[in-house]
């Protein structure tokens, strides 16, 4: 009997995911990360932790709890620090993704006798090229290969997804069959370690306010007013400018250098060409030579025909069949074959 340990958070998908694989006959295990504690987030508490540990139990299942504190902030914290930093717009669940959940988390379980390491996250495995690999979910709505655009081949090698093939009305309904007590339990919806989703608040308590005034600036060199600090905004907002114009003003770009937050028309916001550093691909060799493929620029955002083509420090120029709006440096360009996901990069630059 094949032994799998499942990575369960308290929440309907993962303790539906540790249910599925029981039933097929696996030597079952749950292990929960903490985070973070209240030294990061004050409101925050373990309740998940007690949650998942009461599901194992009514499950007569063992469970493990580690606590991953300092990796997830050198890592996920730190990151996204650094990107706001340097007028990016950061990606935190890619990461967690990467170096958490699938990085310590999953090899604790590997250290702890799994063979097979299981999330709640709605994506299929396949082969593909000889390889195993991540695919979109069936469920569109639901689908969460973009966020996984960063694992290595060994990582998705052992990695188990039951529930690619299911909705998430579905799920609920296992669940309840199941009789999981989270059954019905909401979904999170925010970063974890910023449930209220304001994020200048969050920098501003744990490295401090390094916001300085400056100025909002059109694309022409024309000074429209001042700004309070360009941390937070982002690339494609419109609200919270408070400039008054004869049309309809976006963030379109950020000069750190000159502390400027550039404004312009919603029209400035296409471009067909952007850069992507740290790329990573799983299901093939790292291209050599320019590749054609389907590129999404953001979580959800549709699908758009791309080439790929290999510049220097191992960025690839990405060339878009159509333009697309609010290229966001600090996000992630996913790339996919069809339904399979080929790997991503972190947005660097525009041609808009």
């Amino acid at each position: 009997m094949k032994k799998c340990f499942v990575a369960v958070s308290g929440g309907v998908d993962s303790a539906t995911a540790l249910a599925l694989l029981k039933e097929k006959g696996y030597e079952v295990e749950g292990v929960t990360m903490i985070p973070f504690g209240r030294e990061l987030v004050p409101e925050s508490s373990f309740c998940e932790a007690d949650d998942a540990r009461k599901l194992c139990e009514s499950m007569s299942v063992r469970h493990h709890t580690v606590d991953l504190s300092p990796e997830f902030y050198n890592s996920v914290v730190g990151d996204f620090i650094n990107a706001y930093a340097n007028g990016e717009t950061p990606n935190p669940c890619v990461v967690c993704n990467r170096f958490i959940k699938f990085g310590a988390l999953a090899e604790y379980a590997f250290a702890n006798g799994a063979d097979y390491y299981a999330t709640g996250h709605y994506v299929r495995i396949k082969e593909y090229g000889g390889r195993r690999v991540v695919a979109r979910a069936s469920d569109e709505d639901k689908d969460q290969s973009y966020m996984l655009w960063q694992l290595s081949s060994e990582q998705i090698s052992r990695f188990i997804a039951p529930l690619g093939e299911y909705t998430k009305k579905e799920v609920r309904e296992l669940a309840h069959s199941f009789g999981i007590p989270a059954a019905s339990k909401s979904d999170s919806q925010d970063i974890c370690f910023i449930p209220d989703g304001d994020y200048r608040a969050f920098l501003d308590r744990v490295v401090g306010n390094t916001d300085r005034v400056g100025d909002f600036v059109h694309k022409d060199g024309s000074i429209l007013g001042r700004h309070s600090g360009q941390r937070c905004y982002t690339i494609g907002q419109r609200k919270g400018l408070g400039i008054a114009y004869k049309e309809p003003l976006y963030v379109i770009g950020r000069d750190m250098a000159k502390n400027r937050v550039i404004l312009g028309s919603n029209s400035d916001l296409f471009t067909n060409r952007f850069t992507v550093r740290n790329v990573n691909f799983s299901a093939i060799d790292h291209p050599t030579a320019p590749i054609d493929c389907e590129v999404r620029i953001r979580y959800r955002a549709p699908f758009v025909s791309a080439r790929l083509t290999p510049v220097s420090d191992g960025k690839m120029l990405v060339e878009v069949s159509e333009p697309v709006r609010a290229v966001t440096p600090g996000q992630s360009a996913v790339f996919y074959d069809g339904d399979v996901l080929l790997g991503g990069g972190v947005i660097e630059a525009s041609d808009n």
